[in-house]
C-alpha cells in the first residue's frame, strides 16, 4: 500500500490521544460515604461499574477510529492487489548468498519508478481526417506527448507508427517527443497488428518491473486485417503467463488501446476507378468507371472529370460533370464517363468531388490515357485471300485495326524491316513452311512483336509442323485432329487470368457469356507443351484451345482450330450463328495480346512496381520522372528488354516521363491512386478487438483522465479514499446511536 500525502496518516494517529486523554480526563470520581443501611446493593453496584466501564471502552474505540481513517482518508492510500499476494522468492545477495524476498516488498515500488513504454501511433491515410479543426493524426500526435510527460523520468521509451521501421527504444525522453513531432502519415501502412508485435517483443526484451503499451488509433477497419488473427493474443498471453506472480517476478504490462477517431464521422470517397482501356486509337470513345462510397447522413455530391493541359499542369479543363445522391449511412454509387475526340499522345487528368470534405485525399481520382494511331495487323491466309481472311479482318476493323492481307506463300519473302511495319502477323490455317521463315517469325516477335496461329485442315503434316522451328513458335506438338460432330465441345476460358479476356470484362462476368452457343466440331490436340507455353482457354472436354507464350520482348498465340472456313462443314461455328458478336471480343482480345496493348499500363495502386513500353523502336539512354509534388527524378530505361521501371511510389497523382529536350523522343505518363477501400473509416467492432488482444487483455480508453486512471490504478494500485469515508459515515453513525443510548442510560441511573 502506498500513499500520496503520508503525512496525514500521521496526523491522524496522532490525533487518536485526544479521546484517550478526554477519557482520561472526564472520568468520574466517586465519593466515599459510608451508608450502612445501603450494603445490601454494594454487590450490585460493582457489576453495574463493570457494565459502564466496557460502554465506556467501546465508545473510546469508535472515537480512535473515527480520527484514525479521518487521516488515513486525507492520506489517500492507494492499494495492489499484489500487496496481498506476497510470494516468497529466492534471490542472492551480494555475497553470492541465498536469502527469501518478499514480492510484498517489491510491490511498495514509488510510482516514480523507470519503465518500459511503447507508443504506437496509426498514421494510415485515414488519419487526416479532420474533426474539431484538428486532424485525428494530429490529436494522437497531442495525446502522445502527454503520455510522455506521464512516464517516469529514466523510463525507456519507443515511438512506432504505421511505417514498417525497427523497433527501438529512444535515447531518451526528447528523442521520442522529437520522433513524434517528426512523424509523416504512411501511404503504405501496414496492419497495426503487426506494429503491436513489435511493440511487445520490444517489451518482453526489457528488464523493467512495469511495462506499458499505448496504441493510438482511429480504430478504423482497413488498419486490421478481416480474418481472426489469434497471435498477438497467444503472444500478451504467453507474457502475463511468464510475468505473473506466481513464478517470483512482477513484472506486469498494461496495454492502452486509445480512441482518437471522430465521434461521428461523414465522409465521401472515390473507391475504384477504372478505364475501359487505358490505351485506345486516336478518335476512340473510352468509358472511365467510378465506385463511389458515402458514411453519414444523406448528401447529393457532384463529380467533374478534368484533364490536366499537357505543357501548363495547373491549366485544368472541367470535360463533364455528374450528381449523386448518398443514402443515410452506409451506401455506394457508381458512375461513369465517356469520352472522346482524343488524338494520339498521353492524357492525364482527374475524378473529382466539387466540395471536398473532412477527408480530402479520397476526394479525388487520377487518370492517365494513352492514345496512338491504329495498330497495323498483317493477315497471312491461303488463297482466296479474300474470302479465307473475311471473317477475322472484318471483326478487326471494327476495334478498329489497321489490317492488310498477303498470301500465307509471301511470308518467305518479306524482310525483317518490312515485318516491323506491323504490330503483328496471324497466320490463317497456315500449311507447312519451311524451318528458316519459322525462325525469321520466331526472330520478329522475340523483338517485340505478336504472331498468331490459328491451326485448320492444312497442317497436314505432322512432321513439318512439329519441328523445332515450328514449334517455337506453336508452343507444343500437334498430335491427330480430334472430332465431336454432336457439337458438344466448346471454348471455356481458364480462370478469367489471360489478358486475351480482359475485353470481356467490362461487359460482365466470363461465365456469364454464352461460350456453349459457339461448338467446335474439329481441332487439332496438342502435347508436349513448351515450358512457356500457358493454356488461357480450353475446350468442354479439357484439352488445350488457346496456347500463349512470350518469347523475348514479344508473344505468340495458337488457336488449335481456325477460323478461316467459308465451306459448308466448318470446324466450328466461331464465327456464325447468335453468339458471333463474341468472336468479335475473342478476335480483339487476341490481337491486342499480340500487339503488346493488352500489357501496356499506365493506371497503378500506390506501391505497385511501375513497368512501362512506350511505343518507340529505342528508348533514350535516359528521362526525367516528375511525380506528383513536382520533383523530378532521372531514370535510366531498360535499353535491352526496352521498358522503363520505378520501382516504388508513395505519392497518388499523376506522373510525367518526358526526354529529348525541346524535341522530345519520349512523353508519357502514368497515374496512382490509393488502393479501394484503404480510406474507409467504418470503425472495428469490440468483439472483434477482443479477438485480436483477447478479452481482459487491454483496457479501452478515449480521454486522458481514463489514462490518467488507469496508470494510477496500475503503477500504484487502488485508491481506497470512497471506501475509508463510506466506513467513516458507518463509524459516525454508530458513534452518535451508541453515545446517545449511553449517556441516556447515565443519566437514568443518576435520576434513580
Amino acid at each position: 500500500m502506498t500513499f500520496t500525502t503520508f503525512s496525514f496518516v500521521l496526523g491522524g494517529l496522532a490525533a487518536t490521544v485526544i479521546p484517550v486523554l478526554l477519557h482520561l480526563l472526564m472520568r468520574g470520581k466517586l465519593k466515599r460515604i459510608e451508608f450502612p443501611a445501603l450494603l445490601f446493593v454494594r454487590k450490585h453496584l460493582e457489576t453495574y461499574r463493570r457494565h459502564y466501564r466496557l460502554k465506556h471502552i467501546i465508545l473510546l474505540v469508535f472515537r480512535i477510529l473515527i480520527l484514525a481513517l479521518f487521516g488515513l482518508a486525507l492520506s489517500r492510500p492507494i492499494l495492489k492487489l499484489a500487496d496481498w499476494f506476497p510470494n516468497i522468492t529466492v534471490s542472492k545477495n551480494n555475497d553470492g548468498q541465498q536469502s527469501f524476498v518478499s514480492s510484498l516488498a517489491v510491490s511498495l515500488s514509488s510510482q516514480d519508478a523507470p519503465i518500459a513504454a511503447v507508443i504506437v501511433i496509426d498514421s494510415s491515410l485515414r488519419m487526416e481526417y479532420v474533426s474539431e479543426n484538428q486532424s485525428r493524426f494530429e490529436a494522437a500526435k497531442d495525446f502522445s506527448r502527454w503520455i510522455l510527460k506521464q512516464l517516469p523520468q529514466s523510463s525507456h521509451i519507443a515511438i512506432l507508427s504505421s511505417d514498417r521501421e525497427r523497433a527501438v527504444f529512444q535515447v531518451d525522453r526528447l528523442a521520442a517527443e522529437e520522433k513524434i513531432n517528426r512523424l509523416p502519415i504512411t501511404p503504405l501502412e501496414r496492419p497495426m497488428t503487426e506494429a503491436v508485435q513489435d511493440a511487445l517483443i520490444l517489451l518482453s526484451e526489457s528488464a523493467f518491473e512495469q511495462r506499458e503499451l499505448y496504441l493510438l488509433s482511429d480504430l478504423s477497419q482497413p488498419s486490421w486485417s478481416t480474418s481472426p488473427d489469434h497471435s498477438l493474443q497467444n503472444l500478451i498471453e504467453n507474457m502475463k503467463q511468464k510475468n505473473s506472480i506466481l513464478n517470483g517476478t512482477n513484472k506486469e504490462l498494461g496495454f492502452f488501446v486509445i480512441d482518437v477517431s471522430a465521434e461521428q464521422p461523414v465522409n465521401s470517397s472515390i473507391d475504384q476507378f477504372t478505364l475501359v482501356p487505358e490505351v485506345i486509337t486516336a478518335q476512340t470513345p473510352i468509358r472511365i468507371d467510378l465506385e463511389l462510397s458515402h458514411l453519414g447522413p444523406a448528401q447529393k455530391k457532384t463529380v467533374e472529370l478534368l484533364l490536366v493541359d499537357q505543357e501548363k499542369t495547373n491549366n485544368e479543363t472541367v470535360r463533364a460533370s455528374k450528381s449523386v445522391d448518398f443514402s443515410e449511412g452506409e451506401s455506394r454509387r457508381s458512375l461513369s464517363f465517356l469520352l472522346s475526340g482524343f488524338d494520339s499522345g498521353t492524357y492525364q487528368g482527374q475524378c473529382r468531388f466539387t466540395v471536398p470534405d473532412a477527408l480530402p485525399i479520397d476526394d479525388q481520382a487520377w487518370f492517365t490515357i494513352q492514345v496512338q494511331l491504329p495498330w497495323k495487323i498483317l493477315l497471312a491466309a491461303q488463297p482466296p485471300v479474300r474470302d479465307s481472311s473475311l471473317y477475322l479482318r472484318q471483326a478487326l476493323e471494327t476495334v478498329p485495326f489497321v489490317v492488310e492481307t498477303i498470301p500465307l506463300s509471301d511470308i518467305s519473302s518479306l524482310t525483317a524491316t518490312e515485318l516491323h511495319q506491323y504490330s503483328s502477323v496471324i497466320l490463317l490455317d497456315p500449311s507447312p513452311l519451311e524451318p528458316v521463315v519459322w525462325k525469321k517469325l520466331a526472330d520478329y516477335a522475340s523483338s517485340g512483336y505478336g504472331v498468331g496461329v490459328f491451326l485448320g485442315r492444312n497442317a497436314d503434316s505432322l512432321a513439318s509442323f512439329n519441328a523445332p522451328s515450328a514449334t517455337e513458335i506453336i508452343g507444343a506438338k500437334l498430335v491427330r485432329q480430334a472430332r465431336d460432330p454432336n457439337g458438344d465441345t466448346w471454348i471455356v476460358p481458364n480462370n478469367g487470368v489471360s489478358p486475351i479476356f480482359s475485353v470481356f470484362k467490362p461487359f460482365g462476368s466470363l461465365e456469364a457469356f454464352p461460350w456453349n452457343a459457339q461448338p467446335v466440331f474439329r481441332y487439332w490436340e496438342l502435347n508436349d507443351f513448351s515450358s512457356r507455353a500457358e493454356v488461357a482457354a480450353s475446350f468442354s472436354d479439357g484439352r488445350a484451345a488457346i496456347l500463349t507464350q512470350t518469347i523475348g520482348r514479344g508473344h505468340t498465340v495458337t488457336v488449335t482450330t481456325p477460323v478461316s472456313e467459308i465451306t459448308d462443314q466448318p470446324w466450328n461455328q466461331l464465327t456464325r450463328g447468335e453468339a458471333a458478336w463474341m468472336f468479335v471480343l475473342l478476335s480483339e482480345g487476341i490481337t491486342k495480346y499480340l500487339a503488346g496493348v493488352s500489357e501496356q499500363k499506365y493506371n497503378f495502386v500506390m506501391g505497385e512496381p511501375v513497368v512501362l513500353r512506350p511505343n518507340l523502336e529505342m528508348l533514350p539512354p535516359t528521362c526525367l520522372l516528375r511525380i506528383p509534388s513536382g520533383k523530378s527524378i532521372r531514370l535510366t530505361p531498360d535499353q535491352v528488354r526496352q521498358e522503363i521501371t520505378v520501382s516504388s511510389t508513395t505519392e497518388s497523382g499523376n506522373y510525367r516521363i518526358r526526354s529529348g529536350g525541346s524535341q522530345e523522343s519520349l512523353d508519357t505518363g502514368f497515374s496512382v491512386n490509393y488502393t479501394a477501400g484503404s480510406t474507409h473509416l467504418q470503425k472495428i467492432t469490440k468483439e472483434k478487438l477482443n479477438q485480436i488482444f483477447g478479452e481482459g487483455n487491454y483496457r479501452f480508453v478515449k480521454t486522458p483522465q481514463e489514462v490518467e486512471l488507469g496508470i494510477a490504478r496500475r503503477r500504484i494500485g487502488q485508491e481506497l479514499y470512497a471506501i475509508i469515508m463510506l466506513i467513516l459515515a458507518f463509524l459516525f453513525a454508530g458513534e452518535y446511536v451508541f453515545s446517545n443510548r449511553f449517556f441516556q442510560q447515565r443519566q437514568e441511573q443518576k435520576h434513580k
